[in-house]
C-alpha cells in the first residue's frame, strides 16, 4: 500500500498549486506512447520519438453526462463512426491541423461547453538523459549547483539533441544508463569533448557552467543513477505519470482510457489516502465514454504542438507564425485561451518534463500576436 499524502505533500511544498484539493472530474487519453524506449545496435528502437502527452478534458464537480450529438453533427460524422478520433479533425503536423475547419469548430465547442484541459507533456529524450546531470550534482552535494540543475540539464540537452543518432550511438557504447564504475571516466570524457566541440551552441555562461560540472565529475567516486541500472533501457513505461495525477488530485474522479498495462501498474501500487484505499479512478472503453473521446482530440492536438516546437528552432517558429492563415490564427488563439483558462483554474493542470528552451518555444507559439478574432 502507498499513502499518497507524503508524495503530494512534497509536491505542494515545492510548488504553489492552488485548487488541487477541489473535486474535479478528469478524463484521459494519451498520444505518442512509445511503451519502451531502448538502445539498439542501430541507435534507438524509435529513431526520433515524438513528445508523449497524457491529457484530456477536466471539469469541476462529479461526473456528468456529456452529449456529443452536436459535435458529431458539426463534424458531419457518419453513423457508422462509433467514436470521434483525432483523424476526424484533420491530418498532418501542427500547423496543418490548425488550418482545418474542424479544429476551429472543436476548440470553439469545447470552450462553449465550459470544459478545461489538463496535460502532462514529456520529451522522452530529455527525460532519458537528465540522470546524467542528476547523478553528478547528487554526488557533488553542493546546494548552489543543485539549485541550478534545470539550466545545466537544458544546456546538456541542447548539445545532445543536435545529433540524436550520434547521441544514441554514444549512449549505446556505454550501455546507458548502466554506465558503471569502470567506464565512468571515459563516458564523462566523451561528454566533455562533445560539449567543447559544440560550444558555439551555448551562451558563454551556460557553456562554462556545464563544462565545469563535467570536469568536476571526472574526480567523483560514483555516478549514483548511472550504476546498477538495466542496460540500454531508456524508458520502460509511463506509469509514474498516471500515478502522479492520481496522487496529486486525490479528491477528484479520474476516468482513463482502457490500458491493461497501466491498470495493472496502478493496482499493484495499492494507492490509499491514509489507511483508506483510493478508488477514485476507473478505466473505460472510449467508444462508450464521451469524455475519453474528447480527450483523444485534446491529447493528440497537444502532442502535435509540443513535437512541433521540440523540432523547430525559435527563429523558424517566428517565420512560421508570421505566415499563418486567418483560420490558423483563430484556432491558435482559441487553443491559447483554453490553456490559459485551464491553468488559471489550477496551475497543476499543466505539467512538463521538457527543456526550458522548449517551454520558451511553446510559450512563444501560444502567446504570439494573432490579431483579432
Amino acid at each position: 500500500m502507498i499513502d499518497v499524502n507524503p508524495l503530494r505533500d512534497a509536491i505542494l511544498a515545492a510548488h504553489d498549486l492552488s485548487n488541487v484539493d477541489e473535486v474535479y472530474t478528469f478524463y484521459y487519453d494519451e498520444t505518442n506512447n512509445v511503451r519502451k524506449l531502448h538502445l539498439t545496435p542501430d541507435g534507438m528502437n524509435i529513431r526520433r520519438p515524438d513528445c508523449f502527452v497524457l491529457g484530456g478534458i477536466v471539469h469541476p464537480g462529479l461526473p456528468r453526462p456529456i452529449d456529443l450529438g452536436e459535435l458529431r453533427r458539426v463534424f458531419r460524422l457518419q453513423p457508422s463512426a462509433r467514436e470521434i478520433k483525432l483523424k476526424h479533425l484533420g491530418g498532418g503536423e501542427f500547423r496543418e491541423l490548425l488550418g482545418c475547419e474542424k479544429v476551429e469548430l472543436f476548440l470553439d465547442w469545447l470552450t462553449a461547453q465550459g470544459f478545461l484541459v489538463h496535460y502532462q507533456v514529456t520529451d522522452v529524450l530529455y527525460w532519458s538523459t537528465v540522470d546524467i546531470v542528476d547523478s553528478i550534482l547528487t554526488e557533488m552535494g553542493k546546494p548552489r549547483l543543485i539549485a541550478m540543475h534545470l539550466p545545466i540539464k537544458d544546456s546538456l540537452y541542447t548539445v545532445l539533441r543536435d545529433d540524436v543518432d550520434g547521441t544514441a550511438e554514444l549512449l549505446g557504447r556505454y550501455s546507458y544508463p548502466d554506465v558503471g564504475r569502470e567506464r565512468r571516466a571515459a563516458f564523462v570524457a566523451e561528454l566533455l569533448d562533445l560539449v567543447e566541440y559544440r560550444e558555439h551552441m551555448l551562451e558563454h555562461f551556460p557553456f562554462y557552467m556545464l563544462k565545469g560540472v563535467l570536469q568536476a565529475a571526472r574526480g567523483l567516486d560514483a555516478l549514483p543513477y548511472l550504476e546498477d541500472e538495466t542496460p540500454n533501457v531508456l524508458i520502460d513505461g509511463f506509469g509514474t505519470f498516471f500515478s502522479n495525477r492520481l496522487c496529486l488530485f486525490k479528491n477528484a474522479r479520474h476516468i482513463l482510457d482502457d490500458e491493461k498495462q497501466i491498470e495493472a501498474y496502478l493496482e499493484a501500487l495499492g494507492l490509499c489516502d491514509g489507511a483508506v484505499p483510493l478508488r477514485h479512478y476507473r478505466f473505460a472503453n472510449s467508444q462508450s465514454e464521451e469524455g475519453v473521446q474528447l480527450s483523444d482530440l485534446v491529447a493528440g492536438l497537444l502532442g502535435k504542438l509540443f513535437t512541433y516546437v521540440n523540432r523547430t528552432p525559435l527563429d523558424e517558429l517566428a517565420e512560421d507564425m508570421a505566415e499563418l492563415s486567418d483560420r490558423q490564427r483563430r484556432s491558435l488563439k482559441l487553443l491559447s485561451r483554453l490553456l490559459d483558462r485551464s491553468t488559471d483554474e489550477c496551475p497543476a493542470f499543466a505539467q512538463y518534463v521538457i527543456s526550458a528552451e522548449d517551454q520558451q518555444r511553446a510559450d512563444f507559439v501560444l502567446n504570439v500576436s494573432t490579431g483579432g478574432m
